[in-house]
């Protein structure tokens, strides 16, 4: 069957769809900021560390000649990075702030690198809780590393900047509404034109 675009046709359809489209468009972006408000909000705590590996590429080279961890070379984080995600740090930091006790708090660890230095992000729905978790885990750090000896390096890392009371997340509410929006405009604009088109076809076979 041959197909013949014709633009009034679909003029007309959006004569006829326009407060439908219009009506889900605004539920959609309404459903879209009470969800967003209502999340809890999200704080942030991090704390500024440095590296004591240090030592260059040649350091790198003879850690790895002799088996040492610590004197391993690339990423200053790739030695911290499973500790973070380990089950021990995880039931420390349970034990440490009675979190069992506290089912509603939630918190999550992230590893941010810069030049020269790195943070430990602490994201969690308390302000106090998650700089108080982002110091705990430093410190906790060092304790693994003395108990399992992984790197000779003693402490493991040098604090920078502790720290301190979490800055609130920004929901980035206004972002996810005109997201919502426009998903919802193209999903009911693809509704639209598909039933138009079949009950258009159904009646070219009719006829």
């Amino acid at each position: 069957m041959e197909y013949e675009f014709n633009i009034l046709y679909y003029v007309n359809m959006y004569k006829k769809w326009w407060k439908r489209i219009a009506l889900v468009v605004i539920v959609s972006m309404f459903l879209t900021a009470c969800f967003s408000l209502c999340t809890p909000i999200i704080y942030v705590s991090e704390v500024m560390l440095l590296s004591t590996g240090g030592g260059g590429a040649s350091a790198g080279s003879l850690g790895k000649f002799l088996g040492l961890t610590g004197l391993s070379g690339g990423s200053s984080t790739e030695g911290i990075t499973p500790l973070l995600n380990s089950r021990r740090m995880t039931v420390d930091i349970q034990n440490q702030f009675a979190l069992n006790k506290n089912p509603k708090f939630r918190y999550s660890i992230s590893i941010r690198e810069i030049i020269g230095a790195f943070a430990i992000k602490v994201k969690g729905t308390d302000p106090v809780l998650t700089a108080k978790i982002a110091n705990f885990v430093v410190q906790n750090l060092d304790k693994i590393n003395m108990e399992l000896n992984i790197t000779p390096n003693k402490p493991m890392v040098k604090v920078l900047d502790p720290a301190t009371y979490g800055s609130r997340e920004p929901r980035g509410t206004s972002r996810k509404i005109i997201v919502g929006g426009m998903l919802a405009f193209l999903l009911i604009n693809l509704y639209a034109f598909f039933s138009e088109y079949i009950k258009r076809l159904k009646l070219q076979m009719h006829n």
